[in-house]
């Protein structure tokens, strides 16, 4: 099978859609029969990129979103316009068996099959929380382009039912793949972990957050929490700093939460696993996710897990963390300082975290996504 991949969320910062689309096919370039073709936009490569360099794309993001949003929005318009054109007319001198989409829309595309990953309908049901030209930009392609797609994977059971009930698809046109922690997150020897730890300036011991600090993340729940817990443990937030950063960065600074809150931007892979293995315990308050990779990778690093019992994150944490309520700053109050205080509760936290992750591997999701491919490739 030749496989034609929208691989341009592989230049971008090693987070959620470039972790899945990076670890995804790693695997399937494993597996039997199968050619992968990186498309990149102006060019096609048979050989995986290597991911771009971090703070230029960050500081390139950050001068982007400095302009005007119809400006933005104008840009998008065209470089996605201009991707569908030139990916057109790569498959007219090509043959693939099928193209599969991975940014935020499906492309216009008739040639082959075309099976497009939605992550989550967050622009959809989340507008308030997005930046002003990233919705636009969905309202102008997203629905228009659905039509395209020959079949649409999604990453959790609670996405695939939001799908079926908001985009009236076909329940037999949607599938539902769980993701895997990265096979890079195991735990750090406590001794290597404490050099990262002291290395980025922070307390060594702390409660952590991980993700892009934007609405959807909660980052307010978490501050007000921190500011009424009895234990004063530190927070550690780690992540680039996205959109509508300014209202939680204020509330830090109302609350006198200064020596409390920290900091750290984003972080690379081996700084991330130690902060992992050396928290108390991961908090991740969000009030929507598609999946939810930081609990996973959070137990797969022997962390114990806080977390949200909102939208997929029940479904990816099972039985092996704390969940709360995402609107009740006093509910993750308790739970930080129930898991900061209880070395027994923590310890089976860590137990369970390490069952739940082990149920979810690459490998298989891998071979899941191949499975569709296959069936819509046939169909054709």
């Amino acid at each position: 099978m030749h496989i034609l991949l929208d691989a341009i969320p592989l230049n971008g910062l090693m987070t959620g859609i470039s972790r899945y689309v990076r670890n995804l096919y790693l695997e399937l370039e494993r597996l039997p029969g199968v050619k992968v073709h990186y498309h990149l936009g102006r060019s096609c490569t048979t050989k995986m990129p290597a991911q771009n360099n971090q703070g230029q794309w960050m500081k390139t993001t950050s001068l982007v979103w400095k302009f005007p949003d119809p400006l933005v929005l104008g840009f998008r318009v065209a470089t996605w316009l201009s991707y569908e054109y030139r990916i057109r007319r790569f498959i007219r001198h090509a043959r693939f068996d099928l193209y599969h989409g991975t940014a935020f829309t499906p492309a216009a595309i008739w040639n082959i099959p075309q099976v497009f990953t939605l992550y989550d309908l967050s622009l959809l049901k989340y507008r308030e929380m997005h930046p002003k030209e990233r919705i636009w930009f969905s309202d102008v392609f997203l629905k228009r382009r659905l039509g395209y797609a020959s079949h649409i994977i999604t990453i959790s059971d609670f996405i695939r039912c939001e799908i079926l009930d908001e985009l009236h698809l076909p329940a037999e046109k949607v599938t539902a793949i769980p993701l895997a922690p990265d096979p890079f997150f195991f735990p750090r020897k406590r001794e290597k972990a404490e050099v990262v730890v002291e290395a980025l300036g922070l307390p060594q011991d702390y409660i952590l957050f991980v993700g892009t600090l934007e609405p959807r993340k909660n980052l307010s729940l978490l501050i007000k929490a921190a500011a009424v817990c009895e234990s004063d443990i530190p927070i550690v937030l780690v992540g680039w700093e996205g959109w509508g950063s300014e209202e939680w960065l204020e509330m830090v600074k109302d609350q006198g939460l200064r020596n409390i809150i920290f900091t750290t931007g984003y972080v690379d892979d081996e700084s991330l696993a130690c902060l992992y293995s050396n928290a108390l315990a991961l908090v991740f308050p969000s009030l929507y996710e598609g999946f939810g990779l930081p609990v996973l990778e959070a137990m797969a690093c022997g962390c114990p897990v806080i977390c949200s019992d909102a939208a997929s994150l029940p479904e990816v944490a099972g039985n092996a963390a704390l969940l709360i309520d995402p609107s009740e700053f006093e509910d993750l109050a308790v739970a930080i300082d129930k898991v900061a205080s209880d070395s027994a509760l923590r310890m089976d936290l860590i137990q369970k975290g390490f069952e739940r992750a082990a149920q979810f591997s690459w490998e298989r999701t891998a071979k899941q996504t191949l499975d569709v491919f296959r069936s819509v490739a046939d169909q054709d």
